[in-house]
């Protein structure tokens, strides 16, 4: 009898975990903007409306509650809490592609993980790539929460509208989070996923996609079809594209 091959799995599990991670620091970063935003920002916004001469005192106050948010945030995303998660990631990740090929390899008698050569590097280069990219988070927030602040000083807004604003931009930056959860770990489970087939004597895969309303018209028109890992398609291996949650199934030959 034919066993039947396991399908190939997305890790939703692995990928909701990693965004929780990257969220709890900006939850952090979040409410020690809006704390110091409160207790020191606002005032001044709004000494610095009241003053027709237009002092600079309440800028600069204003300049050095932001200093110390700076100041805040290198303690809340540093480095070994950063990179603790990336590679948290990536251990997380490495343990449920592993399993799923060996399930897949078994079908033949084969294992595919008994020897990888190339997962050290591998699983170096991702930690790193991924710890650079949940820096880039804090980097590129600071720059968008000065602009609210002065920008909104500049054009009268008031202290409510900037407050808003700078809420509305905590959660801009929770969906980059998402973003980087989901668009990586297709990513890399792709290219994991390819590599262990390969050891496994696979050349061929199916692509299948997640099957949802999220999925988009390029790949759902691959969705099925076999090809070969020498020819992938246009877009990649499956998982590779941004945001990407198809998966690749093994096809073996007879």
């Amino acid at each position: 009898m034919v066993r039947r091959v396991p399908p190939t799995r997305y890790p939703d599990a692995v990928a909701v975990a990693y965004y929780r991670s990257i969220n709890q620091l900006i939850t952090e970063l979040g409410k020690t903007t809006l704390s110091m935003f409160d207790e020191h920002i606002r005032k001044q916004i709004k000494l610095y409306e009241a003053d027709s001469f237009r002092q600079d005192a309440p800028l600069d106050v204003i300049r050095t509650a932001i200093d110390m948010i700076k100041g805040l945030s290198l303690n809340i995303f540093n480095s070994n809490k950063v990179q603790s998660i990336a590679q948290g990631f990536m251990n997380s990740l490495n343990l449920f592609n592993a399993n799923n090929m060996q399930a897949q390899g078994k079908v033949k008698g084969i294992d595919p993980t008994q020897y990888e050569p190339w997962l050290e590097s591998f699983m170096r280069t991702s930690v790193a790539e991924n710890t650079s990219y949940i820096t880039t988070i804090r980097d590129e927030y600071f720059p968008r929460i000065e602009s609210i602040v002065y920008q909104g000083i500049k054009n009268g807004s008031g202290a409510k509208k900037i407050r808003d604003q700078l809420v509305e931009r905590v959660g801009m930056t929770r969906k980059r989070a998402m973003f980087i959860a989901v668009d990586q770990t297709g990513s890399i489970m792709g290219q994991m996923t390819a590599k262990r087939h390969q050891q496994m004597g696979v050349s061929k895969f199916k692509w299948v996609t997640s099957q949802d309303e999220r999925v988009r018209k390029t790949h759902s028109e691959l969705s099925d079809k076999i090809f070969s890992y020498s020819d992938p398609p246009a877009v990649g291996l499956p998982g590779t594209d941004y945001r990407c949650r198809c998966v690749a199934i093994p096809v073996f030959d007879d």
